[in-house]
C-alpha cells in the first residue's frame, strides 16, 4: 500500500510512519519539516503546509490511502484540523484516492457519553476550541464521498504498546498509546473493518 501521512511529524504520527514502514507499507511523510524526519529508511518526504491546497493535493496523487493525524497549534485554534483536513478530502477526491483515515478525539459527538466528567468539563472550557475544531472535522469528512473512518482516541500516553486496543462506540473511553492507536490506524487504512464510520479506541 502506497500511504501518505499528514502529522508526520507529530507525536502519534511518527509512530504511524515507522508502523507503516515496519509493515511493508511505501510511507510518505507530508510535513513543513522534513530535518524532523530525516534518516527515516525507506520514507519518502513531501514538504509542505497542509494549509497550502495545492501542496497537499499534489502531495497526495498516487497513494492509496491516506492518515489524517494532525494536531492542534494550539488551545486558541480552533480552524487547523477542519481546513487542513478540507484541502485532504479535496485533494484526494481531484485524485481519485479514496481511503481516507482520520484522527479525532474520544468526546466529539455520541462518543461524549463514553468520556469521563473530568473530559467534560475540559472540553467545555480549557479544550473548547479543539473539539469544535474536530466537531467541524468529522462533519465534512462524513459529507465527502470518500471510503473513510474516524478513529476517536481516547486519552494518549508515551508508554510502551500495550498491543490490545478496543475499538467499541459503547463503552467508557481510558487511555491509550500512541504506539497502539497508530497500529490501529495503519490497520485501519489497510484493512477498512470500520469503513464510513465513527469509532472510539481504547487499551
Amino acid at each position: 500500500m502506497k500511504l501518505i501521512v499528514f502529522g508526520a511529524t507529530g507525536k502519534t504520527g511518527q509512530h504511524v510512519c515507522r508502523i507503516a514502514l515496519e509493515r511493508g507499507h511505501e510511507v510518505t511523510a507530508f510535513t513543513r519539516s522534513p530535518h524532523k524526519v530525516e534518516g527515516s529508511a525507506g520514507l519518502r518526504v513531501a514538504q509542505g503546509n497542509v494549509l497550502d491546497a495545492p501542496a497537499v493535493a499534489d502531495a497526495i496523487a498516487g497513494h492509496d490511502a491516506v492518515i489524517v493525524a494532525l494536531g492542534s497549534t494550539g488551545l486558541r485554534d480552533g480552524t487547523t484540523l477542519t481546513t487542513g483536513t478540507r484541502h485532504v478530502v479535496d485533494g484526494m477526491t481531484r485524485h481519485a484516492v479514496d481511503r481516507l483515515v482520520v484522527l479525532s478525539a474520544a468526546g466529539v459527538g455520541e462518543s461524549w457519553n463514553q468520556v469521563s466528567l473530568l473530559a467534560r468539563v475540559m472540553f467545555g472550557t480549557l479544550l473548547r476550541n479543539i473539539l469544535a475544531d474536530h466537531t467541524a472535522q468529522e462533519a465534512l469528512v462524513r459529507a465527502s464521498t470518500l471510503d473513510w473512518t474516524l478513529v476517536r482516541a481516547a486519552v494518549l500516553h508515551d508508554g510502551p504498546a500495550a498491543n490490545d486496543v478496543t475499538a467499541t462506540n459503547t463503552e467508557m473511553m481510558d487511555r491509550i498509546a500512541r504506539a497502539d492507536l497508530a497500529a490501529f490506524l495503519v490497520q485501519e487504512a489497510r484493512d477498512g473493518a470500520h469503513r464510513r464510520q465513527a469509532v472510539a479506541v481504547t487499551s
